[in-house]
């Protein structure tokens, strides 16, 4: 089953428009977590929210799905990354997943207080750190990792962006699929 996830995700990002992507989602432990309960979350007033016919390049788009949040932005940077993780935090499950035109992927995880972070092709923070060192609650997948790290260079089907999407979709219950991609978005100016 989890194969078949994966495998519809790497059909999917063959689909997508995207070069650099981040996209987050953020579920709470209980209750309702709104778009403008998100949007001071991530430090903004909710007037600063703009509808689709006003948005630009940069701007971070929001989408309410069920209990939680989805948002997507083009830039896969720490920058924006210091701003979604905001969403994060005691109450809260948190999965941001960000790739760029260089192949390099980013997964971040955050439950409550626990974290951990996949980096791939390689750990960008110290040398000789081993990819597993900091997985946190992605612990459980490390062997569903270990595949796409030993085969990724000979298996060109191997889909690193598909396991972490599918493993997003195991653990918070959101599925990105084109209806969610082509849904209805708001849209929060990143410049300040």
């Amino acid at each position: 089953m989890f194969g078949e996830i994966v495998a519809r995700y790497a059909e999917l990002i063959d689909l997508m428009t995207w070069e650099s992507v981040a996209y987050t989602v953020t579920i709470p432990d209980y209750g309702v977590l709104t778009v403008e309960d998100a949007v001071c979350r991530l430090g903004f007033d909710a007037a600063a929210m703009r509808a689709p016919g006003e948005a630009q390049p940069d701007d971070l788009a929001i989408q309410q799905v069920g209990t939680g949040i989805v948002t997507w932005s083009n830039n896969p940077c720490d920058d924006s990354r210091e701003v979604t993780n905001r969403l994060g935090g005691e109450g809260f499950r948190h999965w941001y997943l960000a790739g760029d035109i260089e192949g390099n992927t980013t997964m971040y995880v955050r439950y409550g207080d626990s974290d951990g972070q996949l980096d791939f092709p390689e750990p960008g923070w110290t040398p000789f750190t081993a990819w597993t060192d900091h997985l946190g609650p992605l612990a459980p997948y490390a062997g569903t990792f270990a595949v796409v790290y030993d085969t990724w260079e000979d298996d060109l089907e191997m889909c690193i962006e598909g396991t972490c999407l599918a493993v997003i979709e195991l653990e918070s219950g959101v599925r990105l699929d084109t209806g969610l991609w082509n849904g209805s978005k708001t849209y929060l100016p990143m410049s300040r």
